[in-house]
């Protein structure tokens, strides 16, 4: 299996969500927002090593984050209490998850800590934590189609053991779906 491959499938893990079959959890999509938006890294404010590349195709724009230095980039990390649960490492070209239950393989000991189940990928993505609160306020009927001023945004990371942020702006754009919906 190819590095790409690998990545794509740990990208369509990640983003399933198991719901029941007899339709218990399920809720009806929320209407479209009047408001879509793009992001811009800050690419200049970058540690060494440390890049972002953006990908637009049929599946829209996505932002895949690589660290080729030997100085780890921790991102989306995440914690219950004092123990992290969660957690995506990038360095030396490798990008690890936190498992703190250990990755089951066939034949082996279920290792713990930080890992690369998939093998060795290069680059993962990378997203905000949550919509921007723009996006929650344009489902609202009604909306002119006056654009957003552009905002700031940052995303929490460690680098070297250190709290850093990885920083941007959020450019918005109408979003032809709202025009199209049903009121």
């Amino acid at each position: 299996m190819t590095n790409k491959l690998r990545a794509i499938v740990l990208m369509l893990a990640a983003s399933f969500c198991v719901t029941s079959i007899d339709g218990r959890g399920q809720r009806p999509a929320p209407s479209p927002s009047r408001y879509a938006y793009v992001l811009k890294f800050d690419v200049k404010a970058l540690p060494k090593g440390v890049t972002i590349r953006e990908v637009t195709d049929k599946l829209g724009t996505r932002h895949f984050i690589t660290n080729t230095s030997d100085v780890p980039l921790i991102i989306n990390e995440r914690f219950q209490g004092n123990r992290i649960v969660s957690g995506v490492k990038l360095v030396s070209g490798k990008v690890c998850h936190y498992c703190p239950d250990g990755v089951p393989m066939a034949g082996k000991r279920h290792l713990k800590g930080w890992q690369a189940p998939f093998g060795d990928i290069k680059q993962t993505l990378i997203t905000l934590p949550r919509p921007p609160a723009r996006i929650y306020q344009g489902r609202k009927p009604g909306l002119s189609k006056e654009i957003p001023k552009p905002e700031s945004f940052s995303i929490k990371a460690k680098f070297n053991g250190k709290s850093y942020e990885i920083k941007g702006m959020i450019h918005y754009k109408l979003n032809p779906a709202y025009d199209k919906q049903v009121d």
